[in-house]
């Protein structure tokens, strides 16, 4: 009773087991489906290992034609189900399946046939065409079959024991991962004595070439078939004809948890197999991008050099363009510095003179220049300012020409990239590598009135503000001087209207005078300098302001050129990045589905060890 209570609850966690191993098998198989190049056969083994989940437990016989394949099938189920011959009688994979009736049903190469013995209640027997069949073919569908199988039943007959084809095909079974029996037939035409040395010889050779001890059965199909046709079957027979051994093995061996156990471990080595195969296509896959990916690198980074030294070009321009700016403050400062400069307060005095009765606006009419437009073009201030729009100018064309000979020979290095190209990548290329067929100039054009707006700005306003402050300070002094002039001649006639005018009184008089004067001369540079100041701010904010405002279309177009480099590419390194990505994520999720399978798999070895004692 406590026996049948363990073994419930270990069928019971087998069958939590099974549901994961159908869930794992079924995500398998989407992950698969993303898997380029799997052979269509792989797919369909883990199909069948889904399919195998949820059937019975399968037992293939494999081996040479005329070995008794068939015939041990008809002796387990006691009537002859399959055609036997001295010439190959199957020529496709016979399933045998547990059904009321014998039925039979055929898709391609594989044939279900139905029927209600009760062996075939715990398993499914499939006979195999042979293994040396003179139709290639035959081997070709036995051996897609085996990864079906759950245990292999290698018969040979007793005459051609493990001849080097057999040792050969047990070794090929044994690659396959699956549990092989040998299974001796016909065993009726030898001798008691030969029938050791038969089983010597096959355990020999086994330990021999392959390394192992397999179980051995010696049977007799004829005297199991003729056993089983007596009413009752024919215990002495059947036990005399080998076959017994099957029977226990099937009875014993193959029930309950041991059963559910071999049934699951099956699938999970074909999915193993196949996860392993595809992961080293998916690593190959990945070998073969990353080797391509290494190109779409260096044409992002030839794109950054190339943006970082179209970087450099704008900042040396800008570099010359403030330099040009600050060269035509400095003129401009010297320019208002030497218009108000001290020695020049004679001749603005008469300048001053002259506005007040109106001759300097004559003589402004006929020389159409005026003292500040003078002093402005003596010290070059608009040759200074006029150079600036000649490096604008250059700085177009020069990105312009960049740009477009770079997105040529990266357009040529791309294109050579393409023709690497496995056929599997290069049939995904989407779209076109070419040169663009358009280049947007608009960049500097449409800020071109802006800075041709600062440079006249800079070049008359303060002119005209100069001229008009000079004019009214010309006036202002002239007052002074008038003024100081007038007072001075007062206050001597005063004096000198005594009877004896003092020396030191005359001194006096004349000295304030003349202190006056000078402090008037005095105050023109001073009044100066508070132009330069006005000057030199009203100019640095108009560089400002044009620099930044070029800096800024220099930085669209630098960009635009990036860009156009980048669509030039982008069929290319697009498809090899998408690959990338999705070659990754699908080798990600093979090593998840290959971690989960092992995990399954230990599960399985720990329930087995738990299992009941005999």
């Amino acid at each position: 009773m406590e026996s049948e209570q363990l073994a419930g609850k270990l069928l019971s966690r087998y069958e939590a087991i099974r549901r994961q191993e159908l869930d794992e098998i079924t995500g398998l198989l989407d992950t698969l489906g993303r898997v380029e190049n799997l052979p269509d056969s792989q797919m369909e083994q883990v199909r069948d290992a889904l399919f195998h989940t949820n059937h019975p437990f399968l037992m293939v016989l494999v081996g040479p034609f005329s070995s008794g394949k068939s015939s041990i099938i008809n002796a387990l189920l006691g009537e002859p189900v399959m055609d036997v011959g001295p010439v190959p009688t199957t020529d496709h994979i016979a399933i045998l399946r547990h059904g009321p009736d014998v039925q039979r049903s055929r898709s391609g190469d594989v044939e279900t046939i139905f029927h209600p013995s009760p062996l075939l209640e715990n398993l499914s027997l499939v006979d195999t065409p042979g293994l040396e069949s003179i139709f290639r073919s035959h081997e070709d569908i036995t051996r897609r079959f085996l990864h079906r199988a759950d245990v292999v039943l290698l018969v040979m007959p007793a005459t051609q024991v493990l001849s080097a084809s057999n040792l050969e095909h047990f070794q090929q079974l044994k690659a396959y991962g699956k549990r092989v029996m040998i299974v001796v037939n016909q065993i009726d035409v030898l001798d008691e004595g030969e029938r050791e040395q038969v089983r010597d010889f096959v355990l020999e050779q086994s330990r021999l070439h392959l390394g192992i001890e397999p179980k051995i059965w010696l049977v007799s199909a004829k005297q199991a078939l003729a056993a089983q046709q007596e009413t009752p079957r024919d215990e002495i027979l059947w036990d005399q004809s080998g076959f017994a051994d099957i029977e226990e093995y099937i009875k014993e061996t193959l029930v309950d948890v041991e059963r559910f156990r071999q049934k699951l471990e099956t699938p999970l080595q074909i999915c193993q197999n196949v996860t392993r195969d595809a992961l080293t296509s998916v690593n190959e896959q990945q070998a073969v991008i990353d080797t391509h990916r290494k190109t779409t690198e260096n044409i992002e980074a030839q794109i950054e050099q190339a943006r970082r030294e179209q970087r450099h070009t704008v900042d040396e321009a800008l570099k010359a363009i403030e330099g040009n700016w600050n060269d035509a403050i400095t003129r401009g400062d010297e320019a208002i510095a030497d218009l108000f400069h001290f020695s020049r307060g004679l001749s603005l005095f008469f300048g001053g003179l002259g506005e007040l009765i109106g001759i300097s606006r004559l003589i402004r009419r006929f020389r159409g220049q005026t003292r500040a437009e003078n002093a402005f073009e003596e010290h070059k201030v608009d040759e200074a300012l006029h150079q600036i729009p000649k490096e604008v100018d250059k700085l177009g064309p020069r990105l312009e020409g960049r740009d477009l000979q770079d997105i040529d020979d990266l357009v040529t290095y791309t294109r050579d990239a393409v023709k690497k190209l496995p056929p599997a990548l290069s049939d995904k290329v989407i779209g076109r590598i070419q040169t663009p067929v358009h280049y947007e100039r608009s960049f500097l054009r449409d800020v071109s009135g802006q800075l041709d707006d600062l440079i006249q700005d800079a070049g008359r306003f303060e002119t005209k503000r100069l001229d008009r402050t000079l004019r009214n300070w010309l006036i202002v002094l002239a007052l002074w001087e008038v003024l100081t002039i007038v007072l001075v001649l007062v206050v001597a006639i005063s004096v000198f209207s005594n009877a004896t005018p003092e020396i030191a009184t005359i001194l006096l008089v004349f000295g304030v005078g003349i202190l006056f004067v000078v402090l008037g001369m005095a105050l023109v540079p001073l009044r100066g300098w508070f132009l330069r100041r006005a000057y030199q701010s009203h100019l640095r904010d108009d560089r400002d302001q044009y620099l930044d405002i070029l800096r800024h279309a220099s930085d669209e177009l630098i960009a635009h050129g990036v860009q156009l480099r980048r669509d030039a590419t982008a069929p290319f390194t697009r498809l090899i990045d998408s690959q990338a990505e999705l070659v990754e994520d699908l080798r990600t999720d093979l090593e998840k589905h290959q971690q989960t399978l092992v995990r399954i798999q230990r599960d399985l070895a720990g329930l087995a060890e738990s299992k009941q004692p005999a």
